[in-house]
């Protein structure tokens, strides 16, 4: 992961089925540049579902989150605004209805 931030650069990151809690990760993203994020953290170790961004890179609004989803607006100098989902489907039939 180190080599692929250092490689790309990239302003925004979304990791999902992170099967741990952002806590015992969260210094590493910090460390790399990255100073914001909305997190959905797994249920016991399914699940799990990470937005993380420079914010001077992009700005980042999350408009609505839930354990399958996160839907955000993203703002980045001269571009246009676009809209984000990051979405984890469930493969539980019955948690995929309320998505």
């Amino acid at each position: 992961m180190r080599e692929l931030l250092s490689t790309h650069k990239p302003g925004i990151i979304i990791l999902m089925e992170t099967k741990v809690h952002f806590s015992s990760m969260g210094n590493f993203f910090t460390n790399m540049g990255f100073s914001a994020s909305t997190i959905v953290n797994p249920t016991g170790r399914a699940e799990g579902i990470w937005l993380i961004w420079d914010t001077d890179q992009v700005n980042v609004w999350a408009s609505a989150v839930s354990n399958q989803f996160i839907q955000a607006t993203i703002h980045k100098e001269d571009f246009e605004e676009w809209a984000l989902n990051a979405v984890y489907a469930s493969p539980n039939p019955l948690s995929r209805e309320t998505l």
